[in-house]
């Protein structure tokens, strides 16, 4: 085969070979395009999930903000000094004045009350959901919890005390005091449990009226 027939025979294959690379030049742009919009749409697919993520985690939140509100305002309204349960530890707290002043008053065998469920605090340490309540003011109500605890040993104390009082007063009037009008040391507990309670009340019933609630509040309508 002579050099011109062998030329002639290369240059159909020369011009596939140009065809097949001009057409592969000519799909690049395509191609890139639909690489971006597979691209595009992976990275709007986790954002997309990011948000519902971040809605529902602020659902949450705000569920816990309003349930927390409620209760709170169920725990002051407890600690109202004008209800019945903080008339009973009135009472208590006339009987240490008079203590205090030298008198020697019958003390009264009324036991003391704890009704504050707690509920939601509870729940929400058990569950850990105060993860979800990313925020410095929450301790505001999260420190709550042992104060209420507290408030609930003091007056648990203070009934099991008092039943042995009733059954010294049963027998004997005058039982708690000395000749010179002190009170006896076994008897001693009821005013220091008497003012740890009443003050227990007032710091729990100031911290929710004056920090958890309004931070709560705050953090519901931002």
């Amino acid at each position: 085969m002579s050099a011109t027939e062998q030329t002639k025979s290369d240059k159909p294959l020369f011009e596939r070979i140009t065809s097949k690379i001009k057409t592969a030049s000519s799909n690049i742009p395509r191609l890139l395009v639909e690489l971006a919009v597979v691209f595009i749409g992976v990275y709007l697919a986790f954002l997309l999930t990011d948000y519902q993520e971040e809605l529902e985690k602020g659902e949450i939140r705000i569920k816990f903000y309003e349930s927390l509100i409620v209760e709170l305002s169920d725990v002051v309204e407890r600690l109202d000094p004008d209800g019945q349960e903080q008339r009973n530890l009135l009472w208590h707290m006339s009987t240490v004045e008079e203590i205090t002043k030298g008198k020697r008053p019958k003390i009264p065998a009324r036991p003391l009350h704890h009704s504050i469920p707690g509920l939601v605090l509870t729940a929400a340490f058990d569950s850990r959901n105060f993860e979800s309540l990313n925020t410095d003011t929450i301790n505001n109500v999260v420190q709550l919890s042992p104060d209420i605890e507290s408030l609930k040993q003091r007056i648990d104390t203070f009934n099991d005390l008092l039943v042995s009082l009733l059954e010294a007063q049963q027998s004997d009037d005058a039982c708690c005091y000395d000749a010179q009008g002190k009170l006896l040391n076994d008897y001693r507990w009821y005013p220091k449990l008497v003012l740890d309670v009443y003050e227990l009340n007032v710091d729990i019933r100031e911290l929710i009226l004056d920090q958890a609630i309004p931070d709560l509040q705050e953090l519901k309508e931002s």
